[in-house]
């Protein structure tokens, strides 16, 4: 393979690297997975945790999607039978509801050690799948964050769980990324690479220090580059 072969390769799997960063940071899937404090019994679908929880990821910048995968009445048996089915393929992260298929057990006589045992297999299954599992539970907010009947949230017992799963999740996807490249961008980049060449070699790998070093050789610059970047400023 020829040194020019060799660079182009390069130069394409970098970027290829930074795209498939770009599209895992921006277009997350997260799985909110468990009952009905997952649901949302009873309340508005913009109220559920997870959809919140999706409207603050993206007042951060995440174009992120949090499914809604409770279900009303589910045993911890029921989620482990369906978990494979409702959690597709390239979810990044799983929020686990732990109290409400325990709590649907008690209802119909199924013993505590079988629910522990079922949550133990989904969070296993989970892992091995390569996905980040963050549990919760809303069994122990104040009673100001909770429906008439003690047991479901309200939409404000809903946004503070959302709250409170924020930071954790802005922690395992990292900082949010920019936006991508435009046309102008690249116009640029391929009129004064040359010249980035040239005059700023040492800098090629650093942004910042590559801006700055071709500030500094402005007067230098090529007429293609400085048209370019003349023609960028008009958008």
């Amino acid at each position: 393979m020829s040194d020019m072969l060799v660079r182009r390769f390069q130069r394409f799997s970098v970027v290829l690297v930074v795209l498939i960063a770009f599209v895992a940071r921006s277009h997350a899937q997260i799985v909110a997975f468990g009952a009905s404090n997952i649901s949302g019994w009873n309340l508005a679908a913009t109220e559920t945790m997870p959809a919140q929880l999706q409207e603050m990821l993206r007042a951060k910048g995440y174009v992120a999607n949090v499914l809604n995968a409770g279900i009303y009445g589910n045993t911890t048996a029921e989620m482990r039978d369906r978990m494979d089915s409702d959690i597709p393929q390239g979810t990044t992260i799983v929020i686990l509801e732990t109290s409400g298929g325990i709590y649907n057990n008690s209802l119909k006589g199924i013993s505590r050690e079988q629910g522990d045992a079922d949550m133990a297999a989904i969070n296993e299954r989970l892992k091995a799948r390569g996905i980040t599992v963050i549990p919760v539970s809303g069994a122990s907010l104040p009673a100001q964050y909770h429906q008439q009947d003690g047991v479901h949230l309200n939409a404000e017992g809903d946004q503070l769980i959302a709250s409170q799963l924020l930071p954790k999740i802005v922690d395992i996807l990292g900082p949010p990324p920019g936006p991508p490249p435009t046309e102008t961008d690249e116009m640029v980049k391929k009129a004064c690479y040359a010249d980035a060449k040239r005059l700023c070699a040492s800098d090629l790998g650093d942004d910042a220090k590559r801006h700055a070093c071709m500030q500094e050789h402005k007067a230098e610059l090529s007429k293609d580059c400085l048209d370019a970047i003349a023609a960028s400023r008009q958008h």
